[in-house]
């Protein structure tokens, strides 16, 4: 009775809990006809799998046709019976997630106890969709060489590629904060910057899917990828897993050099070795855990849950300039567990909720060669933690043969707390409180009449940065709801009818000011901004942010939005062989005001998208060539927008707190400076302070468009063998519009406007400033954001069988235009989506001669090729392999200005990075120990330790330059005449290559 009752309540709750947005089932539809070809109604066909609760079940029509709907991932059995024939029964059929599994079955007169078994596998081709993409399973990355997270495998994938430059994961040319992330079916993308937000370890996850191109009108808010992760559940038999993991120091080669101005001297560039320059790191990561998974009730409620914490220490030694040796500790803490519990209460329903945690935390800040912390000071009590939690809940009713309603829910949350140190907690900020001190931007070793004592490097501070700002909260979250209908219906051909709505609510809780005043030196330099050279003290200048000039520094908010979409689609079969699809998603969405406490603007809305500006039709086609799933061709154009990261709205709408004020430098006691409010030397600016982040609700464009996309794709794939296909993919993702803060410059200092690039808005604010002669006469517009991805894939791929499973794939494609996207590959890296350097200034978008930049852009490459594969021996060995080689990036020569970004060369005018390959290797071998098996891997990622530059250092000079705006004008100007200070690694190779890493593991399966 007590079991009952639990099981009830948990009914309950999940049907009380609807509440993300991502499909997470599968669908069989087929029809049955007899020996003569006639369509065989009453049939009942009845679907079961290890991986789904329960089973599913459907009757043949009229016309012999059924549906299994909302089927979970996995390996099924399907049974077709009907009085006065012999019972037929098709086993291990594959189904991978929100695939269509078209099938033909032909019963035979006879009686029913006869049986017909059928062992053959699913159909290779999906005849109903023009997705794009791939599905990589456990059966799958359990043979393949990988990392710890589910993302570790996504570049096997044609057109995806890790590029670090463009923020992460990059699908078809956009940049890695144009993904959405879902983990079972609750949004887990970041939403301050767009990139993945939580981990997932293999041994939790069934599957991981990646969408590319093609797909329908319910995934919204890419321009990218989709990716989902499905986690894994119980079944009706009891199995478990012991696992651990280790990797450190003793299975890594050496970190590659690293390209530095000399230490000592910056008019020289230096190869440093990692451990002169970052010392000598012991580091040993150790994760051990494991997982269970079996009933409550069989064939009714099942669960899974699985604990991986992760163990990570490192002692660093570093040998300063002065001899000093240190040793620095820090160790990190990841409490990794899932669980999951799926039920089938009656009938058709089937329900699930699930639970994923990535709590973090760290104790310690390392140190280098700079002194960046001091050695003076210890620093192994630093820390914060980081609490990372998503849930989902879904609920899937199936009526009869043409109805499925589905809800799904989800909650993520992230944040940063208990920060161990604080300013007034320790002796280094005990001395702040009176002397600030600082980072130094330039050093002043060997300066003047700088005593000894006094000298410090580039990049140095006195302080660990991070603990300058005492961080009392800094929560995002996300809540979301999703509903949908799918309705299938004979009207002239069939139809499969999906109506479904989308709510999310997201939003920012902070708290973290700077304590005390935080200063920054530029030693033997004048301050230079926006063309002025404002002078400098004897020494140079010293800059600050949070003294009584200036105001507080740091970041304080509550703001929260809604977002809603709806969408409808219908997938029309309009003969056997040919499927038109068609739909139309539209969101609204807002960003809101983060002025908190500041009663003129916390209760505006700066940005507002209404469903009319994100109307999305998509369109496609799929055409089945012989009518038996062997061969298709397929179409698809569609229209997608971004949903906007939050990164830009506390800084433009008032949640970010930053000005600074500048002082000549005409002291070498630098840590006197700030002492009882001491801030020595001359005011360097006439208007006291630049605000670097002044609300700019006046400044952003109220009619601008939404950041968009159109796709266009043709393709085919071919059933070569039972078990081997071809597929050929093109496609053109141009971008629409972006949105950037676009910098105007006005007699009081720089403002933003945040609007589209190219746009109405920007034009007329540029012929004002033309008119009152902040912009020259001559200046041009600024012109519209340009991304264009054209791409031609061709894969081969074989599915697992004799043994052996593998795939190769050759992309050929281009990426032009003058904007990356949300991250900046220009900017080594930059991911601040929105507010990247591209617009900052007038003349950024052009060349010298003033034409507008437009060339390939940082993660164009021409040629890529991958290959992957696996081969299991009889006696318990598995191997695995995964190539990548691929084009070098093209590098651009940038004049150092105000801002980082001009190229007066145009792109690409020192050629490309060196050709790039690398290979990772995987073994294992299985003990069988009774009704256990016990398995050994070894993983090794770069196994031939290639160390090829995959950048080149493209700054021409050091510090900006005191070039007028009248003079780049001209066109046709040289930095070389004014004198720069130029930078000695322009030129040089950089960013090598990681060495090869080795990791060792073992799983006890039961």
């Amino acid at each position: 009775m007590l079991k009952k009752t639990i099981y009830l309540a948990f009914c309950l709750l999940l049907v009380g809990s609807f509440v993300s947005a991502q499909q997470t089932t599968s669908k069989v539809v087929g029809t049955v006809v007899d020996s003569d070809g006639n369509p065989l109604p009453g049939v009942t066909v009845e679907a079961t799998s290890p991986k789904m609760v329960g089973k599913a079940t459907a009757i043949t029509d009229q016309n012999g046709t059924f549906r299994l709907l909302s089927l979970v991932p996995g390996v099924y059995k399907l049974v077709f019976s009907l009085q006065g024939f012999q019972t037929l029964v098709r086993e291990q059929i594959p189904v991978i997630l929100e695939q269509t599994i078209s099938i033909k079955e032909t019963l035979q007169l006879g009686k029913l106890e006869e049986q017909i078994t059928v062992i053959g596998q699913s159909p290779l081709i999906d005849v109903k969709s023009t997705v794009k993409g791939m599905t990589i399973t456990k059966e799958v990355f359990q043979l393949l060489p990988k990392g710890r997270d589910f993302d570790a495998l996504m570049t096997a994938i044609p057109g995806v590629s890790n590029e670090i430059m463009l923020g992460g994961t990059s699908v078809d040319g956009a940049s890695g904060l144009e993904n959405v992330y879902y983990v079972d079916g609750t949004d887990v993308t970041d939403i301050v910057y767009g990139n993945r937000a939580q981990k997932a370890a293999f041994e939790l996850i069934d599957e991981v899917q990646v969408k590319a191109s093609g797909y329908q009108a319910e995934f919204g808010g890419s321009l990218g990828g989709v990716v989902s992760v499905i986690t894994r559940s119980g079944g009706n038999e009891f199995h478990g897993e012991l696992l651990g993991f280790y990797n450190g120091a003793p299975l890594r080669d050496k970190y590659r050099k690293s390209l530095e101005l000399n230490l000592e001297n910056d008019s020289v560039a230096t190869y440093y070795a990692d451990d002169f320059f970052n010392g000598k790191n012991k580091d040993n990561r150790i994760e051990a855990g494991g997982n269970l998974g079996g009933y409550i009730i069989k064939d009714r409620l099942w669960f899974f849950g699985s604990f991986l914490p992760v163990f990570y220490d490192n002692t660093r030694t570093v040998t300063y300039f002065d001899k000093t040796v240190k040793d620095w500790k820090r160790t990190e803490r990841y409490i990794n567990f899932s669980g999951k519990v799926t039920a089938q209460p009656f009938g058709n329903l089937r329900l699930s909720a699930s639970v994923v945690n990535n709590f973090y935390k760290y104790k310690g800040d390392l140190s280098d060669v700079y002194g960046s912390p001091t050695p003076a000071i210890s620093y192994d009590n630093y820390g914060f933690s980081f609490p990372n939690v998503s849930g989902s809940v879904s609920a899937d009713l199936t009526l009869g043969n043409n109805l499925m309603i589905s809800a799904r829910g989800g909650y993520f949350s992230t944040d940063q707390n208990k920060q161990l140190v604080t300013p007034a907690d320790e002796p280094c900020f005990q001395f702040l409180t009176e002397a600030p001190g600082g980072y130094f931007k330039t050093t002043n070793i060997g300066l003047l009449d700088v005593p000894a004592a006094y000298q410090r490097a580039t990049g140095y501070y006195n302080y660990a940065r991070a603990n300058a700002i005492v961080v009392n909260k800094s929560q995002n979250q996300k809540y979301s709801a999703n509903a949908d209908l799918t309705y299938f219906l004979n009207l002239a051909g069939e139809h499969a009818w999906k109506f479904g709505g989308q709510f999310v609510r997201q939003g920012q809780n902070y708290d973290a000011i700077a304590r005390n005043p935080v200063l920054f030196f530029a030693w033997n330099r004048d301050f230079i901004a926006y063309g002025v050279n404002y002078g400098r003290g004897k020494y140079g200048y010293y800059g600050v942010r949070g003294n009584d000039v200036t105001g507080p520094f740091g970041d304080f908010y509550k703001a929260y939005s809604n977002r809603w979409a709806f969408y409808i689609q219908d997938s029309w079969t309009v003969t056997p062989k040919l499927t038109v699809n068609v739909g139309l998603r539209t969101e609204s969405e807002f960003i809101p005001s983060y002025a908190t406490g500041i009663p003129e603007f916390e209760n505006l809305t700066p940005i507002k998208f209404g469903f009319d500006k994100k109307m999305a039709p998509r369109f496609g086609f799929v055409y089945d060539v012989y009518g038996d799933s062997s061969l298709k061709v397929f179409g698809s154009l569609g229209w997608f927008y971004d949903v906007m990261k939050l990164q830009m709205a506390s800084g433009s709408y008032g949640g970010v707190k930053w000005k600074s004020t500048y002082y000549s430098l005409d002291t070498y006691e630098w840590d006197k400076i700030g002492v009882g409010g001491n801030f020595p030397g001359r005011s360097l600016l006439p208007g006291g302070t630049f605000d670097f982040r002044a609300p700019s609700f006046d400044l952003t464009d109220s009619d601008m468009k939404p950041m968009g996309m159109r796709e266009i794709s043709f393709g085919g794939e071919k059933k070569l063998r039972e078990n081997l296909a071809l597929s050929v993919r093109l496609i053109n993702k141009h971008l629409m519009w972006a949105i950037e803060d676009i910098g105007v410059l006005l007699p009081e200092g720089e403002s933003y406007y945040t609007t589209n690039p190219g746009g109405a808005f920007i034009k007329a604010k540029y012929a004002l400033a033309r008119e009152a002669g902040l912009i020259p006469a001559n200046g041009p517009d600024c012109p519209k954001a340009k991304r264009d991805y054209y791409g031609l894939n061709i894969a081969l791929d074989k599915r697992f069988s004799n043994n052996w499973m593998g795939g190769f794939s050759y992309t050929y494609s281009q990426l032009r235009g003058n904007y990356n996207g949300l991250a900046s590959g220009d900017e080594y890296g930059r991911t601040d989506p929105n507010t990247e350097r591209y617009f900052d200034l007038w003349y950024l978008a052009f060349n010298r001669d003033l034409k507008a930049i437009d060339g390939a852009l940082p993660g164009d490459r021409p040629h890529y090729f991958k290959a992957y594969g696996s081969y299991t021996f009889p006696f318990g060995l598995t191997t695995g392999f995964i190539v990548n080689a691929m084009s070098g990036q093209p590098t651009s020569t940038e004049w150092a200005m105000d801002v980082q970004g001009y190229l007066p060369f145009g792109r690409n005018d020192m050629g490309r990075t060196p050709f790039l390959w690398f290979a990772n290797a995987y073994v294992a071998y299985d003990f069988k120990l009774g009704p256990t098996r016990l398995q050994v891997n070894l993983n090794v990622d770069n196994i031939f330790n290639v160390s090829t530059a995959t950048r080149i250092y493209s700054i021409y000079c050091q510090g900006a330059d005191p070039v007028g705006d009248a003079r780049i004008a001209q066109g046709r100007w040289d930095i070389n005449d004014y004198n720069p200070v130029l930078d000695p690694r322009y030129n040089k190779e950089m960013s090598f290559y990681g060495p090869i890493t080795a990791r060792l593991g073992f799983r006890l399966s039961f």
